[in-house]
């Protein structure tokens, strides 16, 4: 999203799940603090500790309905992260550290789709927002998924990036036309 705002002409199409251009001053502060919060933790209590947390989030607890098989694949593949890498990530590009790009998104012409779960509520006013902002743009909501639209529902979401590339090729949006300086 933010090399779609900052560098409009390197993109030819974009599809967010679950995304946001940004926090007001006092939000963002807030939120940086919180991200510090758990970088630390993360540092003293490891990757474990982290992955249980994270993972009862409701942000993620419709990652059940796929079943304790796959509940069990994403830990795997969650504790194979590392400390320093996660502690980083929330510290450089959190939502607390992210300088907010809602104004430079009017600039954004290439066809966008932005997705949000149904039950991710935060992020299906800012889907309906982002896609308000740029000139090409619009919201999917998937029914009955949270935050990890393409964990929880893969087909529906499958789906919806084959719609939107289908529209962004009948727009004219292909990697021959691009130019790369």
């Amino acid at each position: 999203l933010h090399v779609a705002a900052r560098r409009p002409e390197r993109v030819l199409s974009l599809v967010t799940i679950g995304a946001h251009a940004g926090l007001d001053d006092s939000a963002r502060e807030g939120r940086r603090l919180g991200d510090e919060a758990l970088a630390e933790r993360i540092e003293s209590d490891g990757i474990e500790a982290f992955v249980d947390y994270w993972g009862a989030l409701p942000l993620f607890t419709g990652l059940e309905r796929r079943g304790p098989a796959y509940v069990a694949q994403v830990r795997a593949e969650r504790l194979q992260n590392h400390v320093a890498g996660l502690a980083c990530s929330l510290r450089g590009m959190g939502a607390g550290a992210m300088d907010p790009v809602w104004d430079e998104l009017a600039h954004v012409g290439c066809p966008c789709t932005f997705v949000a779960g149904q039950l991710d509520h935060g992020y299906v006013a800012s889907a309906r927002r982002l896609a308000a902002t740029v000139a090409n743009g619009r919201f999917e909501i998937v029914p009955r998924a949270g935050h990890a639209v393409h964990q929880e529902r893969p087909d529906a979401f499958a789906r919806l990036l084959v719609s939107h590339l289908a529209a962004a090729t009948a727009a004219g949006v292909s990697a021959s036309s691009s130019t790369v300086d």
